[in-house]
């Protein structure tokens, strides 16, 4: 295994004025885009890791969650680098001004794929985290790239649970998620669509912003690494009610 360290030295090194353009990017585009961010020796473990899940699936959607599930991949690694975590910790000063609380991740890894492709797709959500990155692991290069899409900032981050739960619940229902949908088919100027590229690191307000994913074909792979950090409501007795309800 690759330690923190040299992880740390094949990642670019960004300034405190790089990150303040990435926050001013998430605040007016809805995301920032750090193109080539990892190594194409790292990138390739990671897509050798994806095959080899995808063939084990027997060519149908599968889905990882936490860092000991990706182990050895070099998504693991990242997680824990010091490199990548100062990003979180310093967008979050910017955004909310304080001292933001040890960057510890909530870590998906997705592989679209088969019949699943279609059936996880196109489910517009919000994110129970504050900061979201997207890393792409493999895009298809022809037909449905699977591009994400993206409502920016859409609302504020709310001061209760209750509230966050209200506007879940407004949003998983047929009527919006069709209502979504169809904006989305009719290019709606507020949509932002974004073609990913391997390796590439992209970032938003994933609390903030209403997203999904288009579908792609069902005999290619959509894979992306996913990196939650900071949840507003991790402290809600709500929360931890419903939670073990």
């Amino acid at each position: 295994m690759i330690d923190d360290a040299t992880i740390d030295a094949r990642l670019p090194v960004l300034s405190d004025g790089a990150i303040q353009q990435m926050f001013a990017e998430i605040n007016t585009k809805g995301f920032c885009c750090i193109p080539n961010y990892i190594n194409a020796n790292d990138l390739k473990r990671m897509q050798v890791f994806v095959s080899r899940a995808v063939a084990s699936s027997q060519n149908e959607y599968v889905v990882f969650r936490g860092s000991d599930a990706v182990s050895g991949t070099g998504m693991d690694e990242l997680a824990t680098s010091a490199e990548f975590t100062s990003i979180f910790s310093r967008l979050y000063t910017l955004a909310f001004g304080n001292t933001p609380p040890q960057v510890k991740f909530y870590q998906i890894l997705r592989c679209l794929t088969g019949k699943g492709a279609a059936r996880n797709s196109l489910i517009f959500h919000y994110d129970s985290y504050l900061i979201t990155a997207l890393i792409p692991v493999t895009i298809p290069g022809t037909g449905k790239r699977g591009d994400f899409l993206l409502f920016p900032n859409t609302r504020k981050v709310r001061a209760f649970y209750a509230r966050n739960l209200l506007d879940k619940l407004l949003l998983d229902n047929r009527i919006t998620q069709f209502m979504l949908r169809k904006r989305a088919r009719s290019r709606n100027t507020s949509l932002v669509r974004v073609h990913m590229v391997p390796g590439s690191l992209y970032l938003f307000w994933g609390y903030r912003s209403i997203h999904t994913n288009e579908p792609c074909d069902p005999e290619s792979v959509r894979a992306t690494a996913l990196f939650h950090f900071a949840d507003p409501h991790s402290d809600s007795s709500l929360k931890a009610g419903l939670r073990h309800a």
